[in-house]
């Protein structure tokens, strides 16, 4: 018991000294390795953000509307919003041709080779009375992010 007594008298304070470098360097190790996570998580949603950007930057993005206009007649335009060029535009009515029957068009509208950014595409519409309120549209095109990319869209008159 007197060496035990001895040992704590000699090396006490070397032991404490000792136990509080080795908890601090595990407190410190603990704490690295928890910003190391948050700045991989952080990294990471960078990185993904980045890569939307980047896709953003690749892609067109058709968009239509209609311009009205008097005695009947109207425009339907078809507009790219996005960055690049939208190639091999296709347009298909998914309005039922019975709804159609009162809303005079060419045969087809489009295909279109290519919608430059912020340009677009018009179509002549004639309307006769009674006609439905909106006309339902798929619009089909590829660009740098993707072919065959689409949207469906409900346009009212």
């Amino acid at each position: 018991m007197d060496s035990l007594i001895d040992i704590f008298e000699n090396w006490g304070a070397h032991i404490m000294s000792a136990m509080g470098i080795l908890g601090g360097l595990w407190a410190y190790f603990r704490h690295d390795r928890k910003i190391k996570n948050q700045e991989k998580i952080l990294n990471d949603f960078q990185i993904k953000q980045i890569e939307k950007e980047e896709a953003k930057e690749k892609m067109a993005e058709m968009k239509a509307n209609i311009i009205s206009s008097h005695k009947g007649a109207a425009k339907i335009r078809f507009v790219n919003a996005g960055k690049v060029n939208a190639y091999n535009v296709r347009i298909e009515i998914l309005t039922p041709e019975e709804e159609m029957a009162k809303i005079c068009y060419g045969v087809n509208f489009g295909p279109y080779d290519v919608v430059n950014p912020q340009l677009y595409r018009e179509e002549t519409l004639f309307l006769y009375e009674g006609h439905s309120d909106t006309i339902d549209l798929k619009i089909i095109w590829d660009d740098e992010y993707q072919k065959n990319r689409s949207v469906s869209l409900s346009v009212p008159f």
